[in-house]
This record gives structure tokens, sequence and C-alpha cells, in this order.
């Protein structure tokens, strides 16, 4: 017997308060493209009277420890049932369930409402939007773009990681916005630009055209006009400062898989290491750390880039297992 989804449903889905079978049924009949644009209109209309909206674990719990209550009572282990290890462990058992479901509703609405596009660590990839832009995406990213409505309704991606934009200007001015995880926006008028979110910092870089950059550093909101080559940088405190650069293309060099250095110190580079390839490298030695390097170096992989790096540098490296240690022994 096929059930039929109802606006009801959905809603108590996107609360998350389906019950199992329900979170199943919406799961399976969403798979069908021709239902995706029902899902995401009633998805709209849920968020637009639950703005302010906080799933409501408290009851939810509770309605799942009754139900554990009454399998308990049919339970011929009853004695177990009275220890303290069996209650904690049914406690542990229902939380896990509303975990997983509010979890899981949210990872679907995800799916549904974004394309996802990532890169891996070492992988470069290249994207065409629906709108004409163009996105060039580093190693170990991420960008969300709408699935519904993109280039008409709107034009907000939502970035993690490093990527390269090159925005198709409307005719209708509309703007292009890219947010991320680190509490700054972009909105961007028609430009290329690089945006770089890395946990140790983050960094704007405008090629050409205007962008206006939003940022929350504490509890004040702030923003910045930027001119074709000023490169922004922001700290782990969201601390914005501004400079102009001689060259914006080596801040995108990575697009041919060559790495441009001005006075960069090896720690930098290290941290470079572990956000692009998702390697460990350490300089035990502190003086070192602060070496700083600077040139262009081409490579295919890690491991090529770290042989030129070291021996540009007059340094050695060694293998640890995950790690990779820099030293200046022989």
């Amino acid at each position: 017997m096929n059930t039929q989804v109802t606006k009801e449903i959905l809603f108590h889905y996107f609360s998350g308060r389906a019950t199992v079978f329900q979170k199943q049924t919406i799961e399976d009949w969403a798979k069908d493209p021709g239902n995706r644009e029902v899902f995401f209109n009633h998805l709209f209309a849920w968020e637009k009277e639950n703005a302010q909206y906080e799933p409501d674990t408290a009851a939810a719990f509770d309605r799942h420890k009754e139900r554990m209550s009454v399998f308990k009572a049919d339970s011929r282990d009853d004695e177990h049932e009275k220890t303290g290890l069996g209650r904690r462990f049914n406690f542990l058992m229902v939380a896990s369930v509303v975990v997983l479901l509010l979890a899981g509703a949210w990872f679907f609405r995800e799916n549904i409402m974004f394309d996802i596009y990532k890169t891996g660590y070492g992988q470069i990839r290249s994207l065409q939007l629906q709108d004409g832009s163009k996105v060039v995406m580093n190693a170990n990213s991420e960008l969300k773009v709408p699935r519904f409505g993109f280039g008409n309704s709107t034009r907000q991606v939502e970035l993690t990681g490093e990527a390269d934009f090159s925005v198709t200007h409307r005719a209708d001015n509309r703007k292009f916005v890219v947010t991320t995880d680190r509490n700054f926006e972009v909105v961007v008028f028609g430009t290329e630009f690089v945006i770089n979110t890395r946990r140790k910092g983050a960094k704007v870089v405008l090629n050409k055209g205007s962008v206006q950059l939003r940022y929350q550093e504490g509890t004040a909101q702030k923003n910045m006009m930027m001119k074709p080559g000023d490169l922004v940088t922001l700290d782990e405190r969201n601390q914005a400062s501004i400079r102009q650069v001689a060259s914006t293309q080596q801040h995108s060099a990575w697009k041919e898989h060559r790495l441009v250095f001005d006075q960069t110190t090896l720690a930098e580079v290290a941290q470079m290491f572990e956000d692009n390839y998702g390697l460990k490298v350490e300089i035990p030695d502190s003086e070192l750390a602060g070496w700083t390097i600077s040139g262009s170096f081409s490579a295919d992989n890690s491991e090529e880039l770290l042989q030129t790096l070291t021996e540009a540098a007059g340094l050695t490296y060694r293998k640890e297992g995950n790690r990779i240690i820099i030293s200046t022994d022989h």
C-alpha cells in the first residue's frame, strides 16, 4: 500500500518529529525527481513559519522513552531492566535514536536542497554553475549550490576551503554572494577573486571588478569594499587587514599545480601541507619553523612538492608513521 506524503507529514519531518516509518517513506518518495520540487516548496513554507525553530529534542526524547517503556513491559528480562546498568543502557539507546533521527533529517535536507561539490586532498576541480559563473576548487574544499532557483531567485553559494571564482555579470545586476563557515561573506558585482577559508586564517584576493566583504569581528558586524589588487586577510579572531599586492595571479597559481611563496614561514608551509594534502608536517625546531621561503614551485603531488621545497631550502625530511619531520640534519 502506498502511503501518501502530505504537507503535515513533511512538516513533522522538517521539525524532527517524524516516525521512523514516515522518515523512510519520505526518503523513498523524495528520490523521485518529480517530487523534489514539492518537497522544496513545503520546506520553504515551513521555514517561513519557523524562522527561529529549534528541534524539540526534549519532547522527542520523552516520546521515544514512552515507547521504550512499553517495550520494557513486554520484556521477559525484568530483573535486568531493574539494574542501574539496564536503565543507563536504555537511556543511551533512546538518546541515540533521537540524535540519529534529527541528524538524518538534516543530512537529507542538505542533499535535497543543494548540489554539493567536494575535492579530496591534492585534487583540483573546475565547475561551471548554471548562471555561467566558473569556479576552480582547491584541494580539501566543498561548495554548496542551491538545487532550486539558482541564477533566478538566488545566486548564493557556500564555500568551505579555497576556490577561485569568475562570476558572470547579470543584466538585472543580481548579486552573487559567497558565504563561508568563518563568519564572513563576499558580495560580488561581477568579478574574479579567490577566497580561502582555512582554519589558521582566511583571505580574499580581488583580481577584477569589485566585491564587498562582510564579516563579524567579535560582536561587531563590519564591511569593506575591495578594489582590484587588494588582499584582505582575516586572522583566527576575524580581525581584518588589507594591502595591495603586485600580482594577484600568484594567489591562484595552485590551479596549475604551482605554489608561489613570498616570505612565507616554514610553519605556514607546514599548515598548507595539512590543509591541501592531509599531511602532518612537523618542525620541532621553533627557530627553523620561523625561516621564510620565497619562489615559485611546481609539483603534481605532495611528495614531489616536499622534495622540491626541502632541497631548495637546504633541508631534509624523514617520515615517522603518518608524520613528516623537517630538520637541518643531513
